[in-house]
């Protein structure tokens, strides 16, 4: 390989990784949970989505860390260093194809000649400004930062590979090696297919590359011999298209898709009817589809010319519908700027192939999911994954191809620094929005005020923090929104998350209304598991896990996993310990990344006394919820109970308290600690604040005659417990207890 393209790769690597660097241990996001839900390779049949040869890569990320989002990144940013390689190798290749044709070659020139300098040169410099702009634009960041969109850059991947793999065939003279291309064209489409579905743009993109760039000497030619060849080469990539297409249908069921599409654009004024491949809460037709999009594809393109992350948006529900081709006015405008780009590439495609090739290859590329699937998401930036592909090899190609002269080679690397530290700086920039869930979704609902999605998301964020009063309040806008906009399933999601909420915080009469209220609007079995919760605070025990059994096959996905984990937790409160632990080993089994089920099992096998064990299951509740305060709580007093140095159990009660949960237990824990490092005034002032948060008067003295008897204070044990068999609130387990003592 020539030592320019050795640099230009190490380069590509070198910008890329940097570019990212700051994304690679940020948050996961939105639907990233299909990418670390652990499933085995027998599930990958089955799974959700069809697309298994990505989910076959989540599944290789899982056997290294399924709960660190660094390893997996990683690997979404060697997909994008392959892409990037990937265009810059097709640009490369186009290149050189447009330099022979011009020099009146058709194949390679096998004879000893002069070698084209400046047409290697042009190709070069093309290549090589695709290569950055394409690895380094931000306009891709959310096809590599964004995790599960793997499934973008996996697609891109197997098109961009099917095309280079297209033109090869077409350039040998070898019949076999010729037929084992085609074929193995063909294979990449399918394994595009199964990465997503949008990859069977690949056969009308390769039938634009091959009218563009192989069918030149056709434009000059009308020889029956030319003609007879390019009717062979179309009959050749539709049979590809075909044949690929079918397979992966066969498996994918692709075409109840195309025929639920064809029958909604038979009705373009009637409102879409849910399928599974749409959007949450579609309330759109068609045809205000069509006109939405050419708003959002005009909003792109200005992406694409003015990169700056103030202007970038992770994610955009509710964006904005047209009603109509002039409601509002910029509908009309941004089609006739499509309209206007397309009878442009048209109109000067021989004059300016690459650059018209790259405007085409990008209105076709971004068709599908645009404008031809009507019920999915009105906006998503990882959409201009593909078609900038094409778009930047085509800008950066008819830039080197309109030089006519020999251009310094100090200025063309000079050019591509500039690229690399102006557009590496502005995606670096925007992957600082990764840092976590909240800086992540702040920005987003700063950018879409309206975004129900955005909403749930920072409450959510809140949520895995403690922070209850953010977590309440974001979660009472979605409610009121979805409400007033009747977006039921996003009223479903907001709703039975503000319920619990409630019911974590002991707010039983606000839940109890939420509930009520909840339940005239539609029926869902969401409502029971907050009914079912709700008794189980209310020490309705057996009514909780009646309701729960009476849904439970009903349940699906991570409710019935929240659901497994609640019928363990109203067994724990009767002491059925063991009948709790099999249900957190259920919950746990169907969901390896679901911290509370860990909590429950830990918090279990404390009871039980197996402190051995209890301290491994909270410490896995911990890896996977770092602030999970009851959790932090209860590895406090375990410490404690294991005698293990004081100091310890004050780490985690500190973290505990240090999120200012609205409920007594870190408190308690937090004063029993103090006490037992003989810190007692300090203790006294989180017990304080252990009551104010409705403490029992009864806790605060089991709390502190087990702090004494772990101190090994004999008398102050004493003096606590006899206070405590006076106390006429004392449940019955806890004066069972002590008799026995």
């Amino acid at each position: 390989m020539n030592k320019k393209h050795i640099f230009a790769i190490a380069l590509f690597i070198f910008s890329i990784l940097i570019a990212y660097s700051n994304s690679l241990n940020g948050t996961w996001a939105l639907d990233d949970i299909v990418a670390n839900k652990p499933v085995s390779i027998n599930d990958i049949h089955d799974f959700t989505g069809f697309r298994k040869v990505a989910y076959f890569t989540f599944l290789l990320n899982q056997t290294i860390g399924p709960f660190s989002p660094v390893n997996f990144r990683l690997f979404n940013i060697f997909i994008h260093i392959l892409n990037t390689v990937l265009v810059y190798v097709l640009t490369y290749y186009t290149i050189t194809l447009i330099s022979k044709n011009k020099a009146g070659h058709t194949k390679v020139n096998k004879h000893k000649s002069k070698p084209d300098l400046i047409g290697q040169n042009q190709a070069f410099f093309a290549a090589l400004l695709s290569g950055v702009v394409f690895g380094l634009h931000p306009i891709n960041i959310n096809a590599v930062a964004y995790i599960v969109q793997r499934m973008t850059s996996l697609a891109t991947f197997f098109i961009l590979l099917t095309i280079l793999l297209y033109i090869i065939a077409t350039q040998s003279d070898n019949r076999v090696k010729k037929t084992l291309l085609y074929i193995l064209s063909g294979i990449s489409i399918v394994l595009g297919i199964f990465s997503k579905e949008n990859a069977v743009m690949a056969v009308p993109l390769i039938i634009l590359y091959d009218y563009v760039f192989l069918s030149q000497k056709g434009k000059k030619s009308s020889h029956p011999p030319f003609i007879k060849e390019g009717i062979k080469r179309v009959i050749i990539i539709v049979s590809i298209g075909i044949a690929s297409i079918a397979v992966a249908s066969y498996f994918l069921k692709l075409h109840t898709a195309f025929i639920d599409i064809a029958k909604f654009f038979l009705n373009p004024n009637q409102p879409l009817t849910a399928r599974e491949w749409m959007a949450i809460d579609v309330y759109w037709t068609p045809l205000q589809h069509i006109f939405t999009e050419f708003r959002v594809v005009a909003r792109y393109l200005v992406l694409i010319l003015l990169p700056l992350p103030q202007l970038l948006v992770f994610d955009w529900w509710g964006f904005p519908v047209s009603q109509g081709i002039t409601e509002p006015i910029t509908t009309l405008l941004s089609f006739l700027l499509i309209i206007l780009l397309t009878l442009l590439a048209v109109w000067k495609l021989r004059r300016y192939p690459m650059f018209c090739f790259g405007i085409l290859w990008y209105l076709i590329a971004v068709s599908l999911e645009s404008f031809l699937a009507p019920g999915s998401d009105l906006y998503f930036e990882h959409r201009n994954y593909l078609p900038v592909s094409g778009l930047f090899a085509g800008i950066a190609g008819q830039f080197a191809a309109s030089c006519r002269i020999k251009m310094q080679e100090k200025t063309l690397w000079a050019v591509a620094f500039v690229l690399c530290i102006l557009l590496g700086f502005l995606t670096f920039s925007r992957n600082y929005v990764w840092k976590d869930s909240i800086s992540l979704w702040s920005d987003t609902l700063n950018k879409a005020p309206s975004n129900i999605r955005a909403m749930t998301g920072l409450a959510n964020a809140h949520l895995k923090l403690s922070d209850f009063n953010n977590a309440e309040k974001y979660f009472t806008q979605a409610v009121q929104l979805s409400s007033s906009q009747n977006r039921f399933n996003f009223l479903n999601d907001s709703a039975y998350s503000l319920g619990m909420i409630y019911l974590f915080q002991g707010k039983t009469d606000q839940a109890r209304k939420l509930i009520d209220g909840f339940g005239e609007k539609f029926e869902s079995y969401r409502i029971k598991i907050l009914r079912g919760y709700y008794k189980s605070l209310k020490n309705d025990l057996d009514g909780a896990i009646e309701e729960y059994n009476n849904i439970i096959n009903k349940t699906r996905g991570r409710d019935k996993v929240i659901v497994l984990t609640l019928l363990g937790d109203a067994y724990r409160k009767k002491g059925l310990w063991d009948n709790a632990i099999e249900y957190y080993s259920q919950a746990i089994a169907a969901d390896p990344g679901f911290s509370a089920a860990y909590y429950g099992m830990g918090v279990s096998f404390i009871n039980k006394k197996e402190v051995e064990r209890a301290y491994e299951y909270l410490q896995k509740a911990l890896s996977i919820e770092p602030d999970n305060v009851l959790a932090l709580s209860d590895m406090a007093d375990l410490m404690l109970i294991m005698k293990s140095k004081p100091e310890n159990a004050l780490i985690y009660a500190q973290r505990a308290v240090s999120k200012s949960p609205p409920f007594y237990q870190p408190y308690l824990t937090m004063g029993n600690v103090l006490i037992v490092l003989g810190r007692e005034a300090e203790a006294d002032n989180h017990y304080k604040k252990a009551i104010d948060r409705g403490m029992p008067d009864y806790m605060l003295l089991f709390g502190k005659a087990r702090a004494y008897y772990i101190k090994g204070d004999k008398e102050k044990t004493e003096y606590y417990l006899s206070e405590l068999e006076k106390n006429k609130n004392l449940p019955e387990r806890l004066r069972k207890l002590i008799i026995g003592r």
